[in-house]
């Protein structure tokens, strides 16, 4: 008989922003992107050409207004807002992982000094 056991995936922290009209162009510097436009119809629509590691699909190396750009480690991602909310939840850490943050940032500066 096989046993199975139950596993957790672990969790990781990313950095995330939506893209807006507003921060559209600061948001292309902050992950290397271009600001690009394509039609739609009769419509011209700018978005972020983002330089995405390995994307799936062409879809995945474009923001558009409302999409959330991501980076994580080295790499950037471009997810639309639906894919964002089902995979990711606002990080908020516990009294105890604040005091550790903030003993490491204490040590980061002292090192740097």
């Amino acid at each position: 008989m096989v046993t199975t056991e139950k596993f957790i995936r672990k969790p990781f922290t990313i950095d995330a922003v939506r893209v807006t009209e507003e921060n559209l162009e600061e948001v292309a510097k902050w992950c290397g992107g271009d600001v690009t436009t394509e039609t739609r119809g009769k419509k011209e629509v700018r978005y972020i050409k983002v330089p995405v590691t390995n994307p799936l699909n062409e879809r995945q190396t474009k923001a558009y207004v409302g999409d959330w750009v991501l980076h994580s480690k080295s790499s950037w991602k471009s997810y639309t807002n639906r894919a964002f909310d089902d995979s990711f939840e606002q990080y908020s850490p516990t009294p105890v992982q604040k005091e550790a943050l903030f003993e490491l940032k204490d040590k980061v500066n002292s090192t740097r000094q």
